[in-house]
């Protein structure tokens, strides 16, 4: 089974939101790298929401790492920039 691309700061979302936090001194390709209770962005649901969701094998100093297609509080979905980096 192919894994899921990694959530960095300012990846979409489904609601035509975006990532605005991100673990600080955790990057790929010079971005940093998205986790379970970072924010989001939602013109949707119009507010700031935390990723509620987080891969329970990839983690961070014991943050699990946001993956492609996992939620938010407000229910959007997570869309990765890229496609190489993948858990």
């Amino acid at each position: 089974m192919l894994g899921k691309a990694i959530i960095r700061l300012n990846d979409a979302t489904d609601h035509g939101g975006k990532v605005i936090t991100a673990i600080d001194g955790y990057v790929y390709q010079r971005v940093p790298i998205a986790a379970k209770g970072d924010l989001v962005t939602c013109p949707k649901c119009k507010g700031v929401f935390p990723i509620v969701e987080g891969s329970g094998d990839l983690k961070h100093q014991g943050k699990p790492i946001a993956l492609e297609g996992m939620q938010t509080a407000c229910g959007a979905k997570l869309i990765a920039s890229q496609e190489t980096f993948l858990a």
